[in-house]
């Protein structure tokens, strides 16, 4: 990919393939950054409409979400990991004061592979009337946490002075939930306000099976027994890790009110849990259409998958990944079978697609399968009007083909019938750069949030919206 330098660049089309195939790619060669190439190997390409990237923004630093506040201003915001909420104008500037400043209450970051920061932000629903604003970020350890552990999760809600939209008074802060991390690691970090006016947070499990402190102890693939015990806070339903929560904001204050529909709001659960069973829910993105939401499960060992959310459940982790049954002391060779319910007898739900990450291509990974990618970082269904192939399809991002070198990529799936199985997918494009979120604009239409680092340290985070070519 040919990086724009001016806002508004395009960069050159790239051909939007065979998106009606039902072939699985088992294996994605690297396409050439200025081929029109979207073909997995093995297929054969199909005529179809060209795909552009048009430069939105740039000189971030990790841009993780990017909000229109439908507020007849026309800007947007672009959360960045850092802690910083820039505002991006109509002109396509960057403001020099952010909309809100959260790096004096957050965790110093590392220059290095980091997780933890600034993980979501949600505005509410009449945030042109109210001016209220939701985040999800990592805090220092409070003083009441266990001393060893990593830092405090905070959901907190902040609001603008009265009459002034231009700004969120970080003074304000109601701090909603807090959550202290044993570790550094399946921090979660989904927030979003579903179709019902609710706001659902995504925490991960805790990550504390890679060792409790500052450092990670152990790696995926070498956790012994004793860490293991840290993966059933997923399953636990007393425990918030491992959860997506749903909470009423606008009653209860000063705190909030649980939904009469939570499955435990009436006992045997915290009532705040909405669904459970996940390692590390990274982002939530709902369907304007159906209600329904999608949610990223980035792996722990093999396999990448999105999850349909239509309902209340189990989905799966640590029992199962993805579709599969997992052997955490084993877990290059996974077992053929495994439970398909939970010990309470409720069904594990499963996602509505997967793919193999290069864990898959590992000489002690004997599946005679070939890797995909290294992390999913969105999926959302297109809704939007200007490219007509996509609509209501499933694109989904990829952080990159390889964990050394910039190469985000971008799918589709071809949604299937509800209980039919896993969705046939494919990939339209690899950049690079890498990619850490896919979001949409109020129309429906999609962006790529990227950046060529490893964390949120530096510049080169950039927006880009997806747009058919020569429109």
């Amino acid at each position: 990919m040919t990086h724009a330098n001016a806002i508004g660049g395009v960069v050159r089309p790239l051909l939007l393939a065979a998106l009606l195939s039902a072939a699985m790619p088992t294996h994605l060669h690297a396409a050439k950054p200025d081929a029109a190439k979207g073909a997995t190997a093995g297929a054969t390409p199909q005529a179809g409409p060209a795909l552009e990237l048009q430069l939105v923004a740039d000189e971030l630093t990790s841009p993780v979400e990017m909000l229109d506040p439908a507020d007849g201003s026309g800007r947007r915001f672009i959360v960045q990991q850092d802690g910083l909420v820039r505002v991006l104008r109509p002109d396509g500037k960057l403001d020099a004061e952010p909309l809100l400043d959260l790096r004096p209450r957050m965790l110093p970051l590392e220059k290095n592979f980091e997780e933890r920061g600034l993980l979501g932000f949600a505005l509410h629903p009449e945030f042109r009337r109210n001016g209220r604003v939701f985040a999800s970020y990592s805090a220092p350890l409070r003083s009441s946490a266990p001393a060893n552990w990593n830092y405090t999760r905070r959901i907190s809600e902040f609001t603008t002075p009265t009459g002034d939209l231009s700004r969120v008074d970080a003074n304000s802060e109601r701090v909603l939930i807090e959550l202290d991390w044993p570790s550094r690691k399946h921090n979660g970090g989904a927030l979003a306000f579903g179709t019902d006016g609710h706001l659902y947070i995504g925490l991960g499990d805790s990550g504390a099976s890679h060792g409790i402190g500052k450092q990670v102890r152990w790696q995926a693939f070498d956790v012994p027994a004793e860490g293991l015990t840290w993966d059933k806070l997923a399953q636990d339903t007393e425990s918030l890790f491992g959860k997506i929560l749903r909470i009423d904001i606008d009653r209860g204050f000063p705190g909030y009110a649980i939904p009469s529909g939570n499955p435990f709001a009436r006992g045997g659960g915290r009532p705040e849990i909405w669904a459970w069973g996940f390692r590390n829910p990274y982002r939530i993105a709902f369907d304007r259409e159906d209600g329904s939401f999608y949610l990223t499960a980035i792996a722990e060992t093999l396999w990448e998958a999105a999850y349909r959310v239509a309902k209340p459940g189990n989905f799966g982790w640590p029992l199962m990944e993805g579709t599969h049954c997992i052997d955490r002391l084993a877990p290059r060779q996974p077992p053929k079978s495994c439970a398909s319910h939970d010990l309470a007898g409720r069904p594990l739900q499963m996602p509505v697609l997967e793919y193999p990450n290069m864990q898959t291509s590992h000489p002690e990974t004997k599946l005679g399968i070939k890797g995909v990618g290294t992390a999913i970082t969105g999926a959302r269904i297109y809704r939007g009007k200007e490219i007509a192939a996509l609509s209501g399809k499933l694109l989904f991002t990829d952080w990159s083909s390889d964990f050394r070198k910039a190469s985000g990529q971008v799918f589709v799936a071809e949604p299937g019938k509800p209980g039919a199985g896993l969705w046939s997918y494919r990939r339209l494009m690899q950049i690079d750069s890498r990619i850490i979120g896919l979001t949409e604009d109020r129309l429906g239409e999609m962006y790529l949030l990227t950046n060529e680092t490893f964390g949120p340290y530096g510049n080169t985070g950039k927006v880009y919206r997806i747009k058919a070519a020569g429109r």
